[in-house]
């Protein structure tokens, strides 16, 4: 019993400091930091943050060459969900943006589906019809307008890319890997082409306030090394279906920390999106779990993903 509590503590602070998310990148926007700039300072914190952490660990930082390619192909995919997540925000609230990248398993159980020849289950048609749904009310206005098209399709590209990385991620010889690891080198490969993308863009720009590296300092340290830290214990202790069914904290924590600290409307249509959507989830999580041999973890301490594939903690964008 303790052994679950654990878990289930840790699950749970997973899924909160995700959604935080939100809250420490909005004022640094506000501050006028560019949004490469933004990631470049993210993963690069991250990076260092996580390399002190294996180094405390004693964690090897080996990789071969045929692992860094993998590395760098992954790395791009998730720097893309990153990059079109925080673009997102320019079109729709954080907590309806949140929620709709939050799709992934759905996206992810598709595109098995599609691409991968899996069976075709009522419960994932289902799901799906649901999600899509909970979207279109999402995308709803209360004066009766539609939020851009052009902002969803943006945030659900950030979906489909970061399905595309569990996918990836568990099809390739990165499978095996340890799970600091393989985040840190995403991270630092991440922070390598967000560094070349800003400098394209002449938008590499130093961090304007004392505000905004606390900011930037707290989006590395809580939402992304406490985030994966927190799932790999959880998933050790109470397996990968339930942890990911405790990341449906995610969306509602960014909704809630966006109503309250960003001045975020908490409308009809958000409630209903996000009671469409998170039980859409959940359903696509305990049908594909339950294609799973065991609830245990793998041994190097890789959480499954979501979708009941094991995939290694997400980098979070």
């Amino acid at each position: 019993m303790h052994r679950y509590v654990k878990g289930t503590l840790l699950g749970l602070l997973a899924a909160v400091c995700y959604g935080f998310i939100p809250t420490f990148t909005v004022p640094v926007r506000s501050a006028g930091l560019p949004d490469p700039s933004i990631l470049f300072y993210r993963f690069a914190t991250a990076a260092l943050l996580l390399g002190l952490v294996m180094l405390l660990l004693r964690k090897s930082f080996r990789v071969t060459r045929g692992e860094l390619v993998s590395l760098l192909y992954v790395a791009f995919i998730s720097d893309g969900s990153a990059l079109f997540l925080l673009d997102g925000y320019n079109y729709m609230t954080t907590g309806v943006a949140t929620t709709i990248h939050f799709m992934y398993p759905v996206v992810t159980a598709l595109l098995m589906i599609v691409f991968y020849h899996e069976a075709r289950k009522l419960s994932t048609l289902l799901a799906a019809l649901m999600a899509a749904v909970g979207v279109g009310v999402l995308s709803w206005q209360p004066d009766g307008a539609h939020a851009g098209l052009r902002g969803v399709v943006i945030v659900l590209i950030s979906a489909v890319c970061y399905a595309l990385y569990i996918i990836r991620v568990n099809r390739s010889r990165l499978r095996g890997m340890d799970s600091l690891r393989l985040t840190f080198y995403v991270m630092a490969l991440g922070a390598l082409i967000f560094a070349a993308e800003a400098l394209r863009q002449n938008r590499l720009c130093p961090v304007p306030t004392a505000d905004a590296a606390l900011n930037l300092f707290l989006l590395a340290l809580v939402c992304t090394v406490v985030t994966n830290l927190a799932v790999v214990g959880a998933v050790k202790r109470i397996g990968s279906t339930m942890t990911a069914v405790l990341g449906a904290l995610e969306p509602l924590t960014a909704v809630a920390l966006g109503c309250l600290l960003l001045g975020e409307p908490l409308t009809l249509n958000v409630l209903l999106g996000v009671l469409l959507i998170i039980p859409a989830v959940v359903i696509i999580i305990f049908t594909r779990g339950r294609r799973t041999s065991s609830e245990a973890a793998p041994a190097n301490g890789a959480p499954p993903a979501p979708s009941g594939e094991n995939a290694p903690p997400s980098p979070r964008k």
